[in-house]
């Protein structure tokens, strides 16, 4: 018999042991990574654990999001990517389903964001889906030359050139000491170009506070001694994650494609199978180019919706926010900061 509970400090080892063996496991689906949304936004996790004669045989993350309005419920993952269960057998994600059905009963909703379509689960636990925006996935199996051989000509034109150090240096942060120089170009760069809610700087310092050494790392790139770029990526079982960038332009030195560059070469050097470029919204032809001239394969993950109190899917209060882009990209960045950052909690 099957049986799913919700995850305790003696089961904690056990699930995180389960993940060690799932080739398919990310950082989101992490207790550490449960902990740092507690400790930033005050989000409680009530991650599920799948039990069969006591061997552990599946997991499934599950928050519980209480937005300012829309009501209570509980979702996979929140940002930035898409972690649903894993498990061992079609009947043990039944019974994670059965469990998530039950528990939802008393809130509004269960959103499971997949990273892919759930097929095997019974059509019944499961009446609503919808797909997301894309995510693209480089393989890095094969080594750097194999892995450079899938880039579009004018990325290997234009990594081909080398880097003058006098000009730019590429500098990676495994410590986290250089959260600032990176916060103050996510907030000028990604607040105002796209006009998107940026997270609090505690964000960033409980990713390196709550992982070990090397899970949380920023690539900066300095051109004529100023910091004008940076990526905050997670290195997690076996994929390493690009999960929030802020560089500007230049159309001379190119440092996106050197930062990016960097980081796979890193990746397969350490024995990474994937790196993951994150999201990309369906309708954004030019982002959507931009990533796949990489080599990357095209994944569709998959939003279900298991209804509560709610009885049909509904617009996420996140998403319904799309008057924010014409306030932020005028905002000040100390008001940014201050104000409008720390307001994503009621927006969970």
């Amino acid at each position: 018999m099957i049986q799913v509970v919700k995850v305790n400090e003696e089961l904690a080892e056990r699930y995180s042991a389960y993940l060690a063996e799932k080739p398919d496991a990310r950082f989101g689906h992490d207790l550490e990574w449960a902990q740092v949304l507690r400790d930033t936004y005050g989000v409680v996790s009530e991650h599920l654990i799948a039990l069969e004669n006591d061997q552990v045989v599946g997991i499934c993350p599950l928050f519980l999001c209480k937005p300012i309005t829309g009501g209570a419920h509980y979702q996979t993952s929140l940002f930035p990517s898409n972690f649903g269960p894993l498990y061992d057998s079609d009947q043990v994600l039944d019974a994670i389903l059965k469990a998530v059905k039950e528990k939802t009963s008393n809130l509004q909703y269960t959103e499971i964001l997949a990273p892919i379509a759930l097929t095997e689960a019974s059509p019944e636990h499961l009446p609503f889906s919808e797909n997301l925006d894309y995510t693209f996935r480089l393989a890095l199996q094969g080594g750097a030359d194999k892995v450079f051989d899938g880039f579009c000509r004018d990325y290997k034109r234009i990594l081909r050139k080398p880097i003058n150090p006098q000009e730019m240096e590429l500098i990676v942060d495994v410590d986290g000491k250089l959260i600032n120089e990176f916060y103050k170009l996510y907030v000028d760069v990604y607040a105002h170009k796209h006009g998107f809610i940026p997270h609090t700087k505690k964000l960033f310092k409980n990713l390196f506070a709550r992982n070990q050494k090397g899970i949380a790392r920023i690539y900066l790139v300095k051109i004529n001694g100023e910091f004008t770029g940076g990526m905050f990526t997670m290195w997690a079982h076996n994929e390493v994650y690009y999960a929030w960038s802020a560089v500007k332009p230049d159309s001379a030195r190119h440092p996106t494609h050197f930062l990016i560059w960097k980081i796979i070469q890193d990746g397969i050097a350490e024995g990474y199978d994937w790196f993951n470029m994150g999201e990309s919204p369906r309708h954004h032809d030019g982002l959507n180019r931009f990533k796949k001239e990489w080599g990357t394969e095209v994944v569709e993950p998959v939003r279900y919706f298991i209804p509560g109190k709610i009885l049909s899917p509904n617009t996420r209060l996140y998403d319904r926010v799309s008057w924010t882009k014409k306030i932020i990209t005028r905002l000040p960045a100390g008001i940014i900061t201050s104000f409008i950052s720390p307001a994503i909690r009621f927006f969970l």
